[in-house]
């Protein structure tokens, strides 16, 4: 029997389904549920006879994981996205791909762009996203030999990853490398050494899609196997609250976050922000400035306290940037957590004898650098309640614009309290950096990329202030919702142009999934010639976008998995489409001699 590749709103209506994620093309500009059910029925009578002795586990990620044979579409059904949606000068334009920005317009923004370019947009379908396979019998699930796990632990000793990503503890985690080996002082229960395996396979998969490019020849090992297999492993066993347990899924959150299967990472995420609840993660006192406190963690040891600490703090900046991408609620309240600073991380962060010294000889017990400045962290959390909420999205344009002020004047005394060697400035010229004044690490360029794009973040809220479209607005209001959006434009373009003057170099070997960071810039920019067409710096900011291709292909140009090579193309087609589209639109204008 032939399988039916349209979804059931395009099969009931004998109409083609381009199969789309997350929706079709009909569904989507429908505002309609795209579903399979038919195929997703068929699917989970299978799922249904295999018993799993996790099945909060598996039932939580069973729908993320399980992927069809590549004749079929996968059964999805997944909500619009909030925070991701594309607003602009008070119009609803669509939405945004949580993975790298790309835009998804509506039929309205389809509308306002032919409106203004005078041009039908041809922009090129969002590519599917990877999804790790659903276990199979006979997998392979063994482990790569000791000696590679033992070169690999000894890597991440003498690299920076140990202080910016502390997800082991390297004394201690030589017991679970014994664990996983079955090499215990005794025999241990089965579900500790397959989890201890698990482990030691997600330590693999993070180490190798971190720093791919910088080990050596002999280590190398296959980042997405060793994911897949501690994935299986630990839906195979129940899983208890335990500090190898939290490891093991914080680390493949990481994994799937890099690769961009940002769905999955979610749900792993969300398990480990719940398995450092249980531990008492989130509440415990400072391990650096009160290690002998005992409250909730009597029995452990200050080295614990402190590894838990961290492993804590890495879920707390995950958790404010995968909830940023996908518009999804934060996993980590800040209410409920004790958000005192690591004693002694403001004395680190911005220390160039610190972050250059030969990280083999430092204390793994240090305060740890974290990716990123948790201060700056923070302020995004706290944007994310004010002004993306459900409650945000009900505030009066008085209420909305007060908040925009106050984190507005938080962001500028963290900017003010970075030293000026590594300070993001508030607005970049063109020829700002042309003096050999760039930045001379990828962390100054990520803290930069952050900032900018947390000031747009901040202030393209007002684009859904309803002074854009009300009949009477005051003068002093409209002026004070026009210059906070001309705020975000700005930020916009210092964002590429910070991309123009480190990308090489210094990001040739980062992650491609920093491409969110410029590509929403781009997004923002070119919404704003087609408002403005006739700004003064329309010109150059047409350059930006003729030049924004380039650019993003000097992402990590070496080591690019065919996940990220997909979407790459699809982002050259996108920019070079939306540099056209803007084109047309400022000729246009300049013919009609107005802007409309």
């Amino acid at each position: 029997m032939r399988k039916r590749r349209a979804c059931d709103a395009c099969h009931s209506r004998k109409i083609r389904c381009d199969q789309a994620l997350p929706q079709c093309d009909w569904c989507f500009h429908h505002n309609a549920s795209c579903t399979f059910q038919q195929l997703a029925r068929s699917g989970s009578e299978a799922v249904s006879r295999t018993q799993s002795p996790n099945p909060p586990l598996r039932a939580a990620v069973a729908g993320a994981v399980h992927s069809p044979p590549r004749d079929q579409p996968l059964a999805h059904s997944l909500p619009r996205l909030v925070f991701g949606k594309l607003h602009f000068a008070g119009r609803d334009l669509g939405s945004i791909s949580f993975y790298n920005g790309l835009p998804i317009f509506s039929d309205q923004g389809r509308e306002w762009i032919r409106s203004r370019s005078g041009q039908d947009a041809v922009l090129p379908p969002l590519p599917d996203h990877s999804f790790i396979p659903a276990p199979q019998s006979g997998v392979d699930l063994s482990l790569p030999c000791r000696a590679v796990v033992e070169d690999y632990l000894s890597f991440f000793r003498r690299s920076h990853l140990k202080l910016e990503f502390p997800i082991i503890d390297s004394p201690t985690f030589h017991t679970t490398i014994q664990a996983a080996y079955g090499l215990g002082s005794g025999p241990l229960p089965d579900p500790e050494a397959i989890i201890a395996k698990a482990c030691v396979l997600a330590f693999l998969s993070v180490i190798s899609i971190l720093e791919g490019e910088h080990r050596p020849a002999a280590m190398q090992v296959d980042s997405h196997k060793c994911a897949l297999k501690a994935h299986h492993l630990l839906l195979s066993v129940p899983q208890t609250p335990c500090i190898t347990t939290l490891q093991a899924t914080l680390m493949l959150s990481i994994h799937q976050l890099f690769s961009g299967q940002i769905p999955l990472c979610a749900v792993y995420h969300s398990v480990a922000c719940r398995l450092v609840f249980m531990m008492g993660g989130h509440v415990i006192a400072d391990p650096w400035t009160a290690p002998n406190q005992t409250v909730g963690t009597a029995d452990w040891t200050a080295q614990e306290k402190r590894h838990l600490r961290k492993l804590f703090w890495l879920c707390y900046i995950f958790d404010k940037e995968i909830s940023s991408r996908t518009g999804q609620p934060p996993s980590v309240s800040d209410d409920h957590c004790d958000l005192t600073l690591p004693g002694g991380y403001l004395e680190v962060q911005y220390m160039d004898e610190y972050l250059s010294a030969d990280v083999a000889h430092l204390d793994e017990s240090a305060a740890p650098i974290l990716p990123g400045d948790l201060r700056l962290i923070m302020i995004k959390s706290k944007a994310c309640r004010l002004l993306y909420s459900a409650e945000a999205l009900r505030k009066s344009d008085a209420d909305l614009l007060r908040d925009i002020r106050e984190l507005d004047e938080e962001l500028e005394e963290w900017r003010l309290s970075v030293p000026p060697k590594h300070r993001p400035v508030l607005s970049l010229s063109r020829d700002r950096w042309m003096e050999g004044d760039a930045p001379k690490s990828i962390r100054t360029v990520m803290i930069g990329f952050e900032y900018h794009h947390l000031m747009a973040t901040i202030h393209k809220a007002t684009s859904r202030c309803m002074a854009w479209t009300a009949r009477e607005t005051r003068t002093c209001e409209m002026d004070s919702v026009k210059s906070s959006l001309a705020l975000a434009v700005e930020a916009s373009r210092s964002s590429l142009l910070t991309l123009r003057t480190a990308v090489h170099g210094l990001l040739e070997k980062a992650s491609w999934t920093i491409v969110f960071y410029p590509m929403s810039a781009v997004v923002t920019i070119f919404c704003n010639l087609l408002w403005d067409p006739l700004h003064p710096r329309a010109q150059d900011d047409l350059d930006l976008l003729d030049a924004a291709p380039d650019l993003m292909r000097c992402i990590r140009r070496q080591g690019m998995t065919e996940s990220e090579i997909v979407h790459q193309r699809v982002a050259d087609n996108l920019l070079a489409e939306l540099a056209c589209l803007g084109r047309h639109a400022v000729v246009r204008a300049r013919q009609e001699g107005h802007v409309w």
